[in-house]
């Protein structure tokens, strides 16, 4: 039995890697087992991939800039950011299907 000092928690991001590790050397164990012509259909099927956070900051700052281009400069700041934030959000009908953000009640 391990001391109580080697137990420490992992945190999500060693999960993952610790996930995708096992699952990769089950992967490659069974394609071992199997003709390279006949593979299994759940071979590489393993752990999901990692989500690029990067990605929708990046679009969404630059979705930002193209409104900022084409805003109203005869309303007030305030109701320019108003119309910002609301065309970034997108209408309330396709909030909760977007992968990118949490799901929240409007």
């Amino acid at each position: 039995m391990l001391p109580p000092s080697c137990l420490v928690p992992m945190n999500q991001k060693d999960e993952l890697r610790a996930t995708e590790r096992r699952e990769r050397r089950i992967d490659e164990a069974l394609k071992e087992t199997f003709p390279a012509s006949d593979p299994p259909s759940f071979v590489g099927a393993g752990a999901p991939k990692p989500v690029d956070k990067i990605k929708p900051l990046k679009a969404a700052d630059m979705a930002g800039d193209v409104i900022d281009q084409h805003a109203d400069l005869s309303a007030s700041s305030e109701e320019q950011e108003s119309r910002k934030r609301m065309l970034l959000r997108g209408p309330s009908e396709f909030r909760e299907l977007r992968r990118d953000h949490p799901h929240r009640r409007s």
